[in-house]
Formats: C-alpha cells, sequence, structure tokens
C-alpha cells in the first residue's frame, strides 16, 4: 500500500493538477476559506444575539412580576444591554467582511482587513465590559422570577452568586477572546497568501 501511495504522489509531482487554475480560481478558493473561517465566529454570535433577544423578550413579557422599583429598574436596564450587546456583535461581525472586489489591490484589501480587525477587537471588548453589568442585574432578576421571592436580602446570595458569576464570566470570556483571535489571525494568514 505504501509503494501505491508513493506511485500516487510521484505521478502527481509529475503531472500537477495546479496548470488548470488560474489565479481568478485560486482567489476563489481562498475567499471560501476565508469565509469558512469567518463563519466559525459568525454562528456562535449569531446564535448569542438570538438568545440575547428571546432573553429580553422573557424580561419584558414577566415585567409585571417585578414588584419594586429596584427590581424594574434591573429589568430595564437587562433589556437594554441585551439589546445593545446584540447590536453590537451585528456591527463586529460587519466588521469582518471584507470587499469582495477582484480589482482591488492585496495591498489595500490587508490594510481594510487590519482596520475591520481592531474595530472588531475593539467592539468585542466593549461587548465584555457590558456583559459584566448585565450578569448583575439578570443574577438579580433570575431569584424573582424563578423563585417567586426576592432573595438578595440574604448574604450568601450576593457572596456566592457573584462571586461564581464572575469567575465563570471571567474564563469564558477569555477563552472566546482566545478562539477569536486565532480564527481572526487564520482569516488574515489566507488574505495574506492572495499576496503572494
Amino acid at each position: 500500500m505504501e509503494l501505491d501511495e508513493l506511485k500516487n504522489t510521484w505521478d502527481n509531482a509529475n503531472n500537477p493538477i495546479d496548470q488548470n487554475l488560474t489565479p481568478k480560481m485560486i482567489d476563489q478558493m481562498i475567499q471560501k476559506k476565508y469565509h469558512a473561517k469567518i463563519k466559525k465566529i459568525a454562528y456562535p454570535e449569531i446564535i448569542g444575539v438570538i438568545i440575547c433577544l428571546i432573553s429580553a423578550f422573557f424580561i419584558g413579557l414577566n415585567f409585571y412580576k417585578l414588584d419594586t422599583a429596584f427590581l424594574q429598574g434591573a429589568a430595564i436596564l437587562s433589556i437594554l444591554l441585551l439589546v445593545i450587546l446584540s447590536l453590537i456583535s451585528l456591527i463586529s461581525l460587519r466588521q469582518l467582511n471584507i470587499p469582495e472586489d477582484i480589482n482591488m489591490p492585496y495591498a489595500a484589501t490587508l490594510k481594510i482587513f487590519a482596520t475591520q480587525k481592531l474595530q472588531f477587537y475593539k467592539l468585542q471588548k466593549t461587548n465584555v465590559i457590558l456583559s459584566y453589568v448585565l450578569l448583575v442585574s439578570i443574577i438579580i432578576l433570575l431569584s424573582k422570577f424563578f423563585n417567586r421571592k426576592d432573595i438578595t436580602e440574604t448574604k450568601y446570595f450576593w457572596t456566592y452568586s457573584f462571586s461564581f458569576g464572575y469567575l465563570f464570566l471571567l474564563f469564558y470570556s477569555k477563552w472566546v477572546a482566545k478562539y477569536y483571535k486565532k480564527t481572526v489571525q487564520k482569516s488574515e494568514e489566507l488574505l495574506q497568501e492572495l499576496q503572494q
């Protein structure tokens, strides 16, 4: 079997398939790979937007259960933050789209991508900061929605819920940032292949 593989490799080296590929076809292949990489970021972001909007709708539907001004304020803040986080996610995804103008020079495409990449990272940092504020308001509301009583008066609630919530959010946001950075770097490498 190894002999057959060696023969196939030798035959492929002598008759390269690359002769049939035009520069336009290579560009299209790399753009497909680029968009496949970006979809690894886009799909989780879109799912997150859907979850945020469903959560905002849920809070709005159950607003009547909130009997104090403090809880109503937390609900309004949560709805606003969920909508803002959704908008930021959609805007950040738009930052990763490169122009598909084939006539544009590769250097200009890379420059546009570098600018958009910085904007994407800034928007993601804003998203993380707002997520910490959202965590506070959501924890307060969850106690009322699911326990039917206000448990925010107990000292254990504040100690444990915020400790675990912030630790989870810290590690999760770092993991997501690392994943996004790795994916964006691979996308940038694909664009740089076009330049060569």
